[in-house]
């Protein structure tokens, strides 16, 4: 009797420690955000704002309805440094992580440049045209507010040498200057009020896209898009914001 009980014992353990352990691998097994099966479509399954929000990004700029900057939205760009970063494929996009980057002043207030990042597509379009490559140069305020800058590319003849250093350098450390992936015009650009476009979806992020688009051959733009070349989330609605021009 002694033996059954053990054995019974013995038996419960198992079933329990199996179950423990199917609760611990769909714990690390959870379903997450993508561009496929779990993509921007239900998103709101991941963050409501996603869906509710009322100031998401991208947006089709509509260069007719845009207005003239404000004096306290004009930003001062001093991106020129030589920064350490770390150039990784982050599941998502390919991504530049940098340390002690660039700064752009805006009414008064820094943000540091942290990271940019690729999408195979450009996700804000301008008068209803996607460009064919987009880098959006993530910076943070020290209170944590975000500002992007959009830096469009297009397929052209001359080469980007960013874009060569990057694809080259995927998971890999070193040193940048994050000036060189803006265009020689960096006194025009359009701006606006929106979020990121990725889950969290969080709003109140500023928003400045260059108006001049910088080049890249066939085969960069091929090159970067192997690793990802549908990364980019649909435009969404205005819901009544203006957009801004300089």
């Amino acid at each position: 009797m002694t033996k059954i009980l053990l054995a019974l014992g013995a038996a419960a353990l198992l079933l329990t420690t199996a179950a423990f352990a199917q609760e611990a691998h769909t714990a690390t097994h959870e379903v997450h955000w993508n561009y496929d099966d779990h993509g921007p479509a239900t998103w709101c399954d991941f963050s409501a704002l996603c869906k509710e929000g009322k100031l998401q990004s991208p947006i089709d700029i509509v260069t007719k309805d845009a207005v003239a900057i404000s004096a306290v939205n004009v930003i001062k760009m001093n991106e020129s440094t030589e920064a350490k970063s770390q150039i990784i494929d982050n599941g998502h996009a390919i991504q530049v992580n940098i340390e002690n980057g660039g700064i752009i002043t805006v009414d008064g207030v820094d943000y540091k440049l942290v990271q940019f990042h690729f999408h195979g597509k450009s996700e804000e379009k301008i008068n209803g045209k996607q460009s064919d490559l987009v880098a959006h140069m993530v910076h943070k305020s020290a209170f944590g507010n975000l500002l992007v800058i959009g830096v469009l590319f297009n397929e052209g003849k001359t080469a980007n040498a960013m874009l060569d250093t990057v694809i080259k350098g995927v998971g890999t450390s070193g040193t940048m200057n994050p000036a060189a992936l803006l265009p020689k015009d960096t006194e025009h650009y359009f701006h606006f009020m929106g979020s990121l476009t990725t889950p969290p979806c969080s709003e109140n992020v500023k928003w400045y896209v260059m108006k001049e688009a910088q080049s890249a051959t066939k085969e960069q733009i091929t090159a970067m898009r192997k690793y990802y070349d549908h990364n980019y989330r649909p435009t969404q609605e205005l819901n009544g914001r203006k957009v801004e021009s300089k």
